[in-house]
């Protein structure tokens, strides 16, 4: 098999002749992955397995949540070790930090509390800007050069999660877009990539992705897709983060994380998106309780999907790099995985990691 692997994809990196780099599959698909782990120090199992992964290029990248965060020493200790680690590629040391509720590090494990969105939208855009550049600079201190944020879900639902949590700077698109602005060139200055989120638009459901599947279909606005419009390749420091949002209007079979309609019709061609793509955690109960791991990962690379984030916390498996790289083999032999795909996913993450690198 990894013969056969090596000679299809040196076929491929021979036709692609703008690809400059050499790479097997195994490199390939490590880089495409994104995943979290349990513990909160260097010594930690949980972080000792992807500090391994990263080093020998089964992943491309570590997410932190708030308990792996237990003070700032043992936090720098754990990005510093990432940041410093053998890996070819440096890995994405990556964390959720929007302000107010979606805040990893916060007073509780000794750094600053920002505003919520809806807090900020009170201040002008040039407070705006200060105060995601005071945010950037506390997290370039710590090693993190990529933010899944900002969220630019529309308040339309006063009852959705995106509003009760205050997530949204407004109801009105273009509200959103420019203080989203300020959000995405303030992390760009500090050389941290930004990802907005949560594609194609969160703010009109009532129901939570974490728990379960929601159903968007007679809720969804159109406007819900302007700030993608007018954020669309403002820096190349940016990504897009895709929800587990269901919509038949758009694709009557999947959701928008594991969809070809939403992902390469909607996000690729309607906005003109160029950057990477990442899908929102593949283990909320969205996905995790509707979808086996070689149907997610199979039909998020075809949907076209880059990067597939797993938080991998609840049920903690040392083996699913290796699982996912698995299917991605079978897949391409079998036909049901592009090579162009992987090479494209590889090209993109790759250029964006000399971006903030």
């Amino acid at each position: 098999m990894k013969k056969f692997l090596a000679i299809l994809f040196g076929l491929l990196l021979f036709a692609f002749n703008n690809v400059s780099f050499a790479a097997d599959v195994d490199e390939m698909v490590g880089q495409m992955i994104i995943l979290g782990f349990n513990g909160n120090t260097v010594k930690s199992k949980g972080f000792k397995t992807v500090l391994e992964q990263v080093e020998k290029g089964e992943i491309g990248g570590v997410i932190f949540f708030e308990d792996n965060i237990k003070n700032k020493e043992e936090f720098l200790k754990m990005t510093t070790a990432l940041k410093n680690s053998k890996a070819k590629y440096k890995p994405f040391i990556a964390i959720d930090m929007e302000g107010g509720s979606v805040l990893r590090m916060n007073e509780n494990n000794g750094f600053k509390n920002f505003k919520s969105a809806k807090e900020v939208s009170k201040l002008t855009t040039k407070e705006a800007y200060k105060e995601y550049s005071d945010m950037a600079d506390e997290l370039a201190k710590m090693n993190i050069n990529l933010n899944f944020a900002p969220c630019v879900d529309l308040a339309i639902n006063k009852d959705s999660i995106i509003e009760t949590k205050e997530r949204s700077y407004s109801k009105d698109p273009k509200i959103v877009a420019d203080y989203a602005k300020e959000f995405i060139k303030a992390f760009d200055d500090k050389k941290i990539a930004t990802s907005i989120k949560h594609f194609p638009g969160h703010g009109s459901p009532t129901g939570d992705t974490h728990l379960g599947f929601v159903d968007t279909t007679n809720t969804y606005k159109d406007e819900e897709l302007i700030p993608y419009m007018e954020l669309a390749n403002l820096k190349p420091t940016q990504t897009v983060m895709v929800s587990h949002l269901y919509n038949k209007n758009i694709d009557a079979r999947f959701p928008a994380s594991l969809s070809y309609n939403t992902i390469e019709k909607m996000l690729k061609i309607q906005t003109d998106f160029k950057g990477v793509i990442v899908t929102d955690d593949l283990d909320m109960g969205a996905i995790k309780k509707n979808y086996e791991l070689y149907e997610i990962v199979t039909l998020g690379i075809n949907a076209g999907e880059n990067i597939l984030l797993f938080s991998n916390r609840a049920n903690n498996d040392d083996k699913l790099a290796k699982k996912i790289n698995l299917i991605v083999k079978n897949g391409l032999i079998e036909g049901t995985i592009l090579p162009s795909n992987i090479l494209e996913s590889y090209k993109k993450i790759i250029k964006l990691k000399k971006e903030i690198i």
